[in-house]
């Protein structure tokens, strides 16, 4: 039994060494440059608001990353991100009555993202998968009416408080935690044995509603849809790498 045990022993060991060799921590700082969603943007009753144009944001943030071994690994990220919508409408009466709206949602974004990866000396592809934590850190709006601020329309919310459709400041109306699925696809190069240089894909949606509770109010139409917010873009990261076990 005891033999039998050591050969285990010894063969697990055995086995883990290459592993060991290809572990390695690093950790770095990353940048996005994205275009941002928001579904079902809440105008609190009043009309609907067609989407005028994309809207762009981006994010930066610092990471600290471990690959387990060869093929996978875990990422952690914590970041500055400004996510938003952009809508406008035009009801067409005499004179014509132009709304622009554009919402500016900042946010302390950490993703925790599982990493897997093919092999390659130079360069491998990747895959990071997980969930983002979005802390609200401000919520701007700029709402024109025929190119004037829209202040003057004051409606009750759903904690009977009332409010100026139109206000700067809006960072109540919205929750203070969203939920993210993350998803990157990319390529990331080895400049040197320290250096790691990671390009791709970053893909984001909310699973939560991101309205606050007493801003949860019916449409135009009598209905309630929830908020999530999308966004897409293209991120770059430059990793100092520190391997563990000797190779």
């Amino acid at each position: 039994m005891k033999k039998t045990l050591s050969i285990v022993i010894f063969a697990l060991l055995f086995a883990a060494g290459p592993l060991m060799a290809q572990k390695q921590l690093y950790f770095g700082v990353g940048g996005t440059g994205l275009t941002s969603y928001i579904t079902s943007v809440n105008n609190y009753g009043l009309r609907f608001m067609d989407y005028k144009q994309t809207s762009f944001g981006g994010k930066g943030n610092v990471n600290i990353g471990f690959d387990f071994s060869k093929h996978a690994g875990l990422k952690i990220e914590i970041g500055y991100g400004k996510l938003g919508q952009d809508l406008t409408k035009d009801y067409n009466v005499t004179p014509d009555s132009v709304f622009d709206r554009s919402i500016k949602l900042n946010y302390l974004q950490i993703p925790v993202l599982f990493k897997f990866r093919s092999g390659g000396e130079v360069a491998r592809l990747y895959l990071l998968v997980g969930p983002q934590f979005n802390l609200l850190m401000s919520g701007k709006q700029t709402y024109t009416l025929n190119g004037s601020p829209f202040t003057t329309k004051s409606l009750t919310n759903l904690a009977g408080t009332s409010f100026i459709v139109g206000a700067e400041d809006i960072k109540e109306r919205y929750s203070s935690l969203d939920i993210m699925a993350r998803f990157d696809l990319g390529v990331e190069i080895s400049l040197s044995k320290s250096l790691l240089l990671n390009a791709g894909l970053s893909l984001g949606y909310g699973l939560l509603d991101i309205n606050a509770t007493d801003w949860r109010m019916n449409n135009h139409d009598g209905n309630y849809n929830a908020s999530h917010t999308i966004y897409g873009g293209i991120n770059v990261g430059l990793n100092y790498v520190l391997p563990i076990g000797s190779k």
